[in-house]
């Protein structure tokens, strides 16, 4: 009983943290994240040595149209992590802490940089656009990001959600 509450604290914490963080209280931005390089289906982040796919898991990049083709499937912590392994060495399902790298500040519309990471509004499935993170909430539980509304909440590990993977290079920020 002691453990199940404190890491339910502990994770109301890692929350709250999110929730109210200086860059959440920063001004609103507008624009586009200056810190991403775009390389044809991925996105790299030189501030933290990040590589993204730039599309959800489901779609697919098109080269012809310099953007993402296809529907977002909704997948579980265990099939997310399956289509990382699927998507060849190194990727992965991001922690909490790297997927906050990509939350963006705006003042209206979606809270991730569009032009890096085309049809995000896809991924809104009735809720937001709603994607996972490998980061523990509670026992079977994880958070996740709504980059419609820039906030952090965790589900299930059932539940159906987005995926965006990365892999590190230089910086593991884990």
């Amino acid at each position: 009983m002691k453990t199940a509450k404190m890491r339910w604290c502990l994770s109301l914490v890692f929350l709250l943290s999110f929730l109210t963080s200086s860059g959440g209280m920063a001004a609103c931005i507008r624009g586009l994240d200056r810190d991403l390089v775009l390389q044809g289906d991925v996105a790299i982040n030189r501030k933290t040595g990040l590589t993204w796919k730039r599309c959800a898991v489901g779609r697919k990049w098109s080269k012809d149209g310099q953007q993402c083709t296809g529907r977002p499937t909704g997948l579980s912590q265990n099939e997310a992590r399956q289509a990382a392994q699927r998507a060849g060495p190194g990727w992965r399902i991001p922690t909490g802490r790297e997927l906050g790298t990509l939350r963006m500040h705006t003042c209206d519309g979606p809270k991730i940089d569009t032009r890096a990471f085309p049809g995000i509004a896809l991924s809104d499935f009735g809720e937001g656009a709603n994607f996972w993170t490998s980061t523990a909430a509670m026992p079977g539980t994880f958070y996740y990001f709504n980059f419609t509304d820039g906030s952090v909440d965790f589900h299930s590990a059932g539940f159906g959600l987005s995926v965006i993977l990365v892999r590190s290079s230089e910086t593991d920020l884990r």
